[in-house]
């Protein structure tokens, strides 16, 4: 079997969701490529990127960042192109049927790859906007295979506020499968105009094997906490350090490790300083996988208190929590867009509210003075991933899908 991934950037470090369906399909013996508008360079990869060899397996689209090279590039490629495709080449500049998305170029950068391409099985699209120009690519004959999308956040929250509710009316009329991947945002997706007979739920995972679970223990002297993503607005990391700080100030003795990177960066670091918690809250930065799971396995209560953006940005479901979970470790969250589906409160961890530092303190004194509930509390977030979260059962669905089976994930809306 031949699939195709076309994604945003590659090899991004945060997206590690995508990396491991990628490799999870090379596992199974699938012939992999993929598409990527723009490449990115990183100090360091992970480390199955080279064990794979995936930037071998990539072809770089390079839509440029700078808007004027970007337009300047899509032209010239329509230059030559509207002799081969002249009907693809022109709709590329359809804006009644596109809206703003011509702007981006996309679909002219598209073209060289797809008029020229071999066949494949299936497509996978990771986010709503690579979906629309599949359906693009479609609607030209130049995509006759087995296309899904799948969306993960922004592209349901602040792509469709900066483009307007009617962004995907294109992907939506088009035959391909959408994959929200949390219920929340399969209702958005029907909010927006698609067809529940799209819609099927479809979670990213993680590999459980990857991650044995650890009994929760006593305290020590001090109480270690970590906060898992980028530094950006609806991670939440500066709840996590105002509530650092407010606990320092009650007399406990506790360490914040933040592991990710991120516009906020510089933010984060001078709220740190600002609250005098230099010795007690530490920027990690990027860390490989490796890494991750040796922070986890150190932390004693994982902190994801995700919220919403002031530019409405959301969460998907984090898969910083599921591997917190899978190790059996404590975690506290908030009531935000599809946490609640992998955390029931007081059963798989604790939820409060979003960007509340006095909810916040409560609960986790309150978690702190009742140990007696921690195992029980382990046992269960572990079970919650080993049946909902489990990426090689997903990833066997997903696949079976690619053959032209369907999806038996969760059922729509």
């Amino acid at each position: 079997m031949r699939v195709l991934f076309l994604i945003s950037s590659f090899p991004a470090l945060s997206e590690t969701f995508i990396l491991n369906q990628i490799t999870g399909f090379i596992d199974r013996g699938v012939d992999v490529e993929i598409v990527a508008w723009n490449k990115v360079n990183n100090e360091k990869n992970h480390p199955e990127i080279e064990k794979y060899s995936l930037l071998e397996k990539t072809y770089f689209l390079n839509n440029n960042s700078v808007k004027s090279q970007r337009l300047i590039g899509g032209l010239k490629i329509a230059s030559k192109s509207i002799w081969k495709a002249p009907k693809a080449t022109c709709q590329a500049f359809n804006y009644r049927k596109y809206g703003k998305m011509i702007f981006t170029v996309r679909f002219l950068y598209a073209l060289p790859y797809f008029l020229k391409r071999q066949k494949f099985d299936a497509v996978i699209c990771h986010y709503g906007p690579s979906g629309i120009i599949a359906a693009y690519l479609q609607n030209q004959k130049l995509l006759p295979e087995n296309v899904m999308t799948f969306f993960h956040g922004n592209d349901v929250t602040t792509f469709v506020k900066k483009h307007g509710s009617n962004v995907y009316d294109s992907l939506f009329a088009a035959d391909i499968k959408l994959l929200p991947v949390s219920h929340q945002f399969a209702r958005l997706l029907k909010a927006y105009g698609a067809n529940s007979e799209q819609i099927q739920v479809h979670r990213m995972g993680i590999d459980l094997d990857k991650f044995h679970p650890v009994k929760p223990s006593g305290l020590g002297e001090t109480v270690n906490f970590l906060s898992i993503g980028r530094l950006t607005e609806k991670k939440g990391m500066d709840v996590a350090i105002k509530t650092m700080y407010e606990l320092k100030k009650r007399g406990l003795r506790i360490s914040l490790e933040i592991i990710g990177e991120g516009a906020l960066r510089n933010d984060l670091e001078a709220l740190i300083i600002n609250k005098n918690l230099e010795k007690e809250v530490t920027l990690l930065g990027w860390q490989s996988q490796t890494e991750v799971k040796q922070a986890i396995e150190k932390a004693d209560f994982v902190l994801q208190l995700s919220k919403t953006a002031s530019d409405g940005d959301k969460e998907g479901v984090p898969v910083a929590l599921m591997e917190t979970m899978a190790r059996g470790k404590l975690v506290i969250s908030t009531h935000h867009s599809g946490i609640p589906e992998l955390i029931t409160n007081n059963k798989h961890g604790w939820l409060v509210a979003e960007d509340s530092v006095p909810e916040t303190i409560e609960k986790i004194i309150e978690v702190i003075h009742h140990p007696e509930i921690w195992a029980q509390i382990s046992e269960q977030a572990r079970n919650k991933i080993h049946h909902e979260f489990n990426i090689k059962k997903l990833n066997d669905t997903l696949i079976a899908s690619c053959a032209g089976g369907i999806v038996h994930a969760q059922k729509n809306v």
